[in-house]
């Protein structure tokens, strides 16, 4: 995916400060799905921007003041149950390789509702392409469709794809400080 950024120094024009690709992240718990990470910042951003960030190599999910903007791209059929005829050891791996690619992830997730998962921040969704599903926690689905945008606040909620073609999703997570404070769940 084309990444462009647009910065300067505040005092003249503005310049491409990026014009590189942001390539998927995949993860054999998720076969199938794609995950980019366009932009991440760890504190409130400011204004002027004249270089990139460093890279975040913090949770995947931001904390209190921090952002997270991606798309993801989720296949037909992608379920959330384990497969089970995935032994315990490969599931470990499995599991393993989500966290250190995506710190943090696997804590956000609910063990006993496969896909639901809750995190610190105010989200900012909006449905690029397919069709798919929004399931809160109390069960109800909610159909998306292209152009559709959802708000969700910090609410337990898990996304699904019963189509024939990916259901393809950009995202904004504001961090926010949780209730007691921390940015956690």
């Amino acid at each position: 995916m084309r990444r462009i950024v647009v910065g300067g120094n505040g005092n003249g024009p503005g310049r491409v400060l990026a014009d590189d690709t942001v390539d998927p992240l995949t993860l054999a718990l998720l076969p199938g799905a794609e995950l980019y990470r366009v932009w991440e910042l760890d504190e409130p951003p400011a204004l002027p921007v004249g270089t990139l960030p460093p890279r975040t190599e913090t949770s995947y999910f931001p904390g209190p003041a921090g952002v997270r903007f991606g798309i993801i791209s989720i296949p037909p059929g992608l379920t959330y149950e384990p497969d089970p005829e995935v032994s315990e050891e490969q599931m470990a791996a499995v599991v393993a390789e989500a966290e250190e690619k995506l710190p943090g992830m696997m804590a956000a997730f609910d063990p006993d509702a496969p896909g639901v998962h809750r995190t610190a921040s105010v989200d900012f969704v909006v449905v690029l392409a397919g069709e798919g599903r929004l399931r809160l926690d109390d069960g109800v689905d909610v159909p998306l469709r292209q152009g559709d945008c959802v708000v969700q606040h910090g609410m337990p909620h898990a996304w699904f794809n019963d189509g024939e073609v990916p259901f393809v999703f950009s995202y904004t997570l504001c961090g926010v400080a949780d209730g007691d404070g921390t940015g956690t769940s």
